[in-house]
């Protein structure tokens, strides 16, 4: 069924509210962001916005999920059809391409608690929430998957494709983190040393281990 022309307007609005709030994201960091902020920048009132979000943190969460998606979508650029080594170096590239250019919407989609795996939950709760809709985790768990079935990766009896996914996207991050953050003035040549690294990601879980 086609949506009504106040559905239409409810969305756009609402569509209008995420992209306020991650322009502020992007030109004044996530600590700008506020409901009266995000009113001035779309000529709305603060108290109209809560007919669309219940809270700021609201916002945050639906901006953050965006953010997941567009991930996916940079990730998604990758041949799919590359052989399991090649594609997890892609995606890992494009995962730090992302984080480059869009550096303070991707520290809030991985800092905010909204974002976070709920306390208490084991490996695999974890897995699931990770890999909910719009996440890019399963992108790379089945590139490793893929992997583990040609007998590219070497998986052990206690070091399996999630084990192996976790590795490779905490590796990836953690160069991801740097370079947004500690390392963002480092005169080095960047794309040589992320290929490098990445390449030796793969190289450690291709390795038969003792």
């Amino acid at each position: 069924m086609a949506a009504t022309p106040r559905e239409r307007r409810h969305e756009k609005t609402r569509q209008s509210i995420l992209e306020a709030a991650r322009k502020i994201i992007a030109a004044e960091g996530p600590e700008a962001l506020s409901m009266r902020a995000i009113a001035q920048h779309i000529d709305y009132s603060a108290a109209g916005l809560y007919e669309y979000f219940d809270s700021k943190e609201e916002i945050i969460a639906a901006v953050c999920e965006q953010g997941h998606r567009r991930l996916t979508e940079y990730m998604l650029r990758a041949d799919q059809n590359l052989p399991p080594d090649q594609l997890l170096l892609e995606l890992g590239l494009a995962y730090i391409d992302f984080a480059v250019r869009n550096p303070d919407f991707f520290v809030l989609m991985f800092t905010h608690p909204a974002t976070g795996v709920a306390p208490g939950a084991d490996a695999q709760a974890m897995a699931e929430d990770i890999g909910r809709e719009g996440s890019s985790f399963p992108l790379l768990l089945a590139a490793i998957q893929r992997g583990v079935e040609a007998g590219v990766f070497k998986p052990r009896p206690d070091y399996g494709v999630l084990e192996m996914a976790f590795t490779a996207w905490s590796l990836v991050h953690g160069l991801a983190m740097l370079r947004i953050g500690h390392l963002r003035h480092f005169p080095g040549d960047f794309a040589a040393i992320e290929r490098e690294s990445l390449l030796r990601i793969g190289a450690g879980l291709k390795a038969e281990l003792p």
